[in-house]
């Protein structure tokens, strides 16, 4: 192996680069591991076997040696036996080097159904309990991730992708393109990025549109969780932690419009039970206001400057409404009000909103966007 390919292993970055019409836009795509090329299924070898514990006094056995026949038609081996003191219903993994280890302990009750604390199989569910067992072999105990509170994370698999999303950035990111704003938040390895075929695709029509924009936004001092969802949104896209097959937990970037539960860009403080006037006193403190022929480009500096609070528009809310914010003239009548208020009444007018988030580390900040009267920003852990 030649310097370069070592070197390449063993800082375990890619980068991939789009030629001809992207104009060397680089997307970087950082992985945990060299050994990416090999397949996921390859990489971490399943042992499942599973128990099945007969019923105290009158058991079927009947049910029982059924049950065995299926089982043997999975290639699973099964343990049917009496049920022992140790006994716990369950699934219960061990890890060892490549090797996961699945012990599945079900109880058989008097009909010859398995019960399991969050599953029933009767003898006429084979085909739903062959595709669990497809399941734990490729996901492990946990199952797939699709559909699961937290991203199929564990909580403290999610507490660890949180801690390290809470630390700050460093580097101004403003001005940037994608790549280069991506690389100035200096994302933990740990957690490689993926973008997917189709934000691939989607980069590149924007790409023959000339509709890659800068990146708008200076980010230093907010956490990397928040920076990272507020890069994406101005090329419409977004990301979500996926847990592999592997254990391993990798940060999927997707077109906005294909992800269900997309890491928010800021969090609602009434979720974490924080205080609005504590987070920004500024921004809601009764005071003397009026604004007078005032473009909405030169008001969001000022309200920035009177409430020391970040002020951040959605890109997409823009784009989609085709509002001009430097032709847009706004006026609020003299009167005693908050920034807070007089945001939201000049905003209303265009259809757009604000809404006080915080950041993976509690910094707060205004998000100016879309007024949807069906959303909903609140996201509990």
């Amino acid at each position: 192996m030649n310097g370069f390919s070592s070197s390449f292993c063993r800082f375990s970055f890619t980068s991939l680069l789009f030629l001809g019409s992207f104009a060397g836009l680089l997307l970087v795509e950082r992985q945990s591991q060299c050994e990416d090329k090999v397949p996921i299924g390859k990489r971490i070898r399943t042992e499942l076997s599973f128990v099945l514990v007969m019923p105290q006094g009158q058991s079927n056995p009947l049910a029982a040696q059924k049950w065995a026949k299926i089982f043997e038609g999975f290639s699973v081996p099964v343990h049917i036996r009496q049920r022992q003191f140790k006994d716990v219903a369950g699934v219960d993994q061990l890890i060892y080097g490549t090797i996961r280890r699945i012990k599945v302990t079900g109880q058989l009750d008097r009909k010859g159904s398995i019960r399991l604390p969050d599953k029933t199989f009767s003898l006429t569910d084979t085909e739903q309990l062959e595709q669990w067992i497809e399941e734990l072999k490729i996901y492990g105990a946990q199952g797939t991730p699709e559909g699961q509170p937290l991203w199929g994370l564990k909580k403290s698999e999610f507490k660890l992708l949180h801690a390290e999303l809470t630390k700050t950035v460093t580097q101004q990111t403003a001005q940037l393109s994608l790549s280069e704003a991506i690389r100035a938040l200096e994302l933990p390895a740990k957690y490689p990025l993926k973008f997917t075929t189709s934000a691939r695709t989607h980069l590149a029509k924007l790409e023959t549109q000339n509709k890659l924009p800068e990146m708008p936004h200076d980010l230093r001092k907010f956490s990397k969780g928040t920076a990272i969802a507020m890069v994406l949104r101005s090329y419409s896209l977004a990301f979500s932690p996926v847990r592999l097959p592997n254990e391993s937990v990798e940060l999927r970037i997707e077109p906005s419009s294909e992800i269900d539960t997309a890491w928010p860009i800021g969090w609602d403080p009434d979720s974490f039970n924080l205080k609005r006037l504590a987070l920004a006193r500024k921004m809601y403190i009764s005071q003397m206001i009026e604004i007078q022929d005032l473009p909405l480009s030169k008001l969001i500096p000022k309200v920035h400057s009177e409430t020391e609070l970040d002020l951040f528009i959605d890109p997409l809310a823009i784009s989609s409404t085709g509002l001009d914010l430097d032709k847009l003239i706004v006026n609020f009548p003299r009167k005693r009000s908050s920034w807070s208020l007089c945001l939201r009444t000049v905003l209303a007018q265009v259809k757009l909103t604000q809404q006080l988030r915080v950041d993976e580390n509690n910094r707060p900040f205004t998000w100016i966007t879309k007024f949807d009267p069906k959303g909903s920003h609140k996201t509990k852990f």
